[in-house]
C-alpha cells in the first residue's frame, strides 16, 4: 500500500511539472494558414524592413513549459505578385533572418527557403533548438517557429504543431513544386 502511495505521489508531481498543451486552432494571414498553439495566443505587429518596403508581420503565438510556438503572416505588396524574384528573395532573407537571430550559421543558397528545417543556436539563456519554416506566397509571408532549448524541444509533442499546418493552395505558392503539408 506505502509503494502505490509512493508511486502515485511521484506520478502526481510529475504532471505538476509537465507543461500543458491545450492545443487551439489558429488562422493566420488572409489565404488559408492555419494550425494549432499549446495555449491563447498572444498577437504581436512589428514593423520589418526587407528591400525598399515595411512588412508589418503579426505573430501569434503561445508557450507551453520552456517551448514558444508561432505563427506569423505579413502581407505583401500588390506589385509583388507577378515578382517571383522579389518573393525568393524575402524567403530566402526570412530564413537566414531566423538563423542569424539564433547565433547560427545560415543555410548555402542552394537549401530551398519554403522547405521546414531545424538547427541548434543561441538563445538569452543558452543553446535552443529552432524549428521552422516559411513560405512566400503572391500575397502573404508565412512562417511557423519552434523554439525550445534542446531538452523541452526533445519532450514536446512538437510533432503535433507540425502535422496542424496548414498551407495555402499550392496554386499560390511561390516556389513552383512545392507542396503543403
Amino acid at each position: 500500500m506505502l509503494r502505490m502511495l509512493a508511486i502515485g505521489g511521484c506520478a502526481v508531481l510529475m504532471a505538476a511539472c509537465s507543461p500543458a498543451f491545450d492545443w487551439r486552432p489558429v488562422a493566420f494571414g488572409q489565404d488559408g494558414a492555419a494550425g494549432v498553439l499549446p495555449d491563447t495566443p498572444q498577437a504581436q505587429t512589428r514593423p520589418v524592413p526587407f528591400e525598399d518596403r515595411t512588412l508589418n508581420l503579426t505573430m501569434r503565438s503561445a508557450r507551453a513549459g520552456g517551448v514558444l510556438f508561432a505563427l506569423g503572416a505579413a502581407e505583401l505588396p500588390p506589385g509583388w505578385a507577378d515578382d517571383a524574384a522579389v518573393r525568393r528573395r524575402l524567403a530566402r532573407w526570412a530564413v537566414d533572418a531566423l538563423y542569424r537571430n539564433a547565433g547560427a550559421e545560415p543555410p548555402g543558397p542552394d537549401a530551398d527557403p519554403q522547405q521546414r528545417f531545424s538547427f541548434e543556436g543561441r538563445g538569452p539563456q543558452g543553446p535552443v533548438r529552432v524549428e521552422a519554416q516559411v513560405r512566400v506566397t503572391a500575397t502573404e509571408w508565412l512562417e511557423a517557429v519552434v523554439i525550445a532549448a534542446p531538452d523541452d524541444h526533445a519532450r514536446a509533442p512538437v510533432g503535433d504543431f507540425w502535422l496542424s499546418l496548414r498551407w495555402p493552395d499550392e496554386d499560390r505558392t511561390a516556389a513552383p513544386g512545392s507542396s503543403p503539408r
